[in-house]
């Protein structure tokens, strides 16, 4: 039995998938004791800006590759797309996250 969510064969990203992504970016960075509260909800409104900045392309690559743990092989050929293709969306795509969530970095 796989550990792992099966990917369904046409990976749309919808708005509650993305806010399902937000919550497990947010729990490997905050925990959830009564201190962190506050700060944990000012993280979850900025992982979800900073994923709403992604395309749909690079959404995809990001959802595929983290939250369902595919190879960047498996993603280029579940997505159609070459493995430079896919990795320039994975690259472009991190560093928008990134960018999204410089600021929250710098406060803690």
């Amino acid at each position: 039995m796989p550990i792992y969510n099966k990917v369904p064969d046409d990976p749309t990203t919808a708005p509650a998938e993305r806010i399902r992504l937000d919550e497990r970016f947010v729990s490997l960075l905050v925990t959830e004791d009564a201190q962190d509260r506050l700060e944990a909800q000012e993280l979850r409104q900025l992982v979800h800006r900073a994923l709403q900045a992604l395309s749909d392309d690079e959404m995809r690559v990001i959802q595929l590759r983290y939250q369902y743990k595919k190879s960047p092989g498996q993603v280029a050929a579940r997505l159609g797309i070459s493995r430079d293709a896919m990795a320039a969306l994975e690259q472009s795509g991190l560093e928008k996250l990134r960018q999204g969530l410089e600021d929250w970095h710098r406060g803690v």
